[in-house]
Formats: C-alpha cells, sequence, structure tokens
C-alpha cells in the first residue's frame, strides 16, 4: 500500500509539471503568464504588453498594470505620454521628437498642445497604419501623465497618430510598459 502512495504521487507530480501546473496567472487579465519574453515587444528600449481585453477607466487602468503578470514579470506600470508616443508611425508631428511639444516631464500643460501638430490624417479601417505595435484605428491608450494645468490625463489614438487628453472616468485601452 505504501509503494501505491509514492507511485500515485509521482504520478501526480509528473502530471502537473507536464499540463503546466504551478505556472503563475495574470491577474490583469490578459490571459495568464507565457514566460516567454519574445511574446512581449520591444520599442525604443521599452517593454510592452499584449494589449488589455477591455476599455477601462484611468484608476482600473493603472490597476491593471500593477497587478500584471506577463512575459515573466510582473514590474509593469502604466506609461508616460513620452513612452506611448516611441508607439506611433507615420504621423511625423505627435511622434517622439516631432512638432507635438506635449512630453514628460516639463511639457504637459494644455499651452504645450496644438491639435495641428498633435495629430495626422484620420484613416478609417487603417490596420495599425500610425502604431508600431499594429494598434488598430480603434484603439486608444492611457497614459499615467497628467496635465499640468488641468484634471485630465494624455492618452494617444492610433485612428490618427493623435495624442490629446481625457478625463479620468473615460476608458480607453491600456498596454503597460515594463
Amino acid at each position: 500500500m505504501k509503494n501505491f502512495f509514492v507511485i500515485f504521487a509521482l504520478f501526480c507530480a509528473m502530471f502537473m509539471i507536464s499540463c503546466g501546473g504551478g505556472s503563475d496567472s495574470s491577474e490583469g487579465g490578459s490571459g495568464g503568464d507565457t514566460n516567454d519574453s519574445s511574446s512581449c515587444p520591444s520599442v525604443d528600449g521599452n517593454m510592452w504588453s499584449s494589449l488589455s481585453s477591455i476599455f477601462m477607466p484611468l484608476d482600473e487602468a493603472i490597476e491593471y498594470c500593477e497587478k500584471l503578470k506577463e512575459c515573466g514579470y510582473s514590474d509593469w506600470k502604466l506609461p508616460t505620454i513620452s513612452d506611448l508616443r516611441t508607439l506611433i508611425k507615420n504621423c511625423p508631428g505627435s511622434q517622439t521628437g516631432g512638432a507635438c511639444a506635449v512630453s514628460d516631464p516639463d511639457h504637459l500643460s494644455s499651452d504645450d498642445w496644438n491639435e495641428n501638430d498633435c495629430r495626422c490624417e484620420y484613416m478609417e479601417n487603417n490596420g495599425g497604419y500610425y502604431s508600431k505595435l499594429g494598434d488598430d484605428d480603434k484603439v486608444r491608450l492611457w497614459s499615467s501623465s497628467a496635465l499640468s494645468d488641468h484634471s485630465n490625463y494624455w492618452y494617444v489614438s492610433f485612428f490618427s497618430g493623435y495624442i490629446t487628453n481625457a478625463g479620468m472616468d473615460y476608458s480607453h485601452y491600456v498596454r503597460c510598459v515594463r
């Protein structure tokens, strides 16, 4: 009988290992931790999480990133507007270093924003034309950067590479950064 329990325990342990038991799960809602950092893309030295599956207000976006476990990491944060600008392509004004003056830490006021400098042409169903990560025209991403002269927060919208702002109770998608 003792041998039966030893064999049964070994069988259970082997089954758990072969089925991936004991691996970390994602509390951020991304579908689990693959522990594979190659599935999290890097852009300009930052690693990016997968896109959240739902829209959420800012407070939930911050918590989402704080709890996220993805690609073997748990030190994710909500990106700044400068971080998000590194994801924009095909829109020279709103890409990093472009004419749009909005950036961390010193250019976050409404005076730093000019609609003509901070967007390009709207392209419906653009297939990720303005996003280095392929986010389409329906994706708007929260940043952790607050306007210095207002209670709104900056965000990026990929329908036109647009940098603008909204109140904390609006809902946007989230990509966390590390």
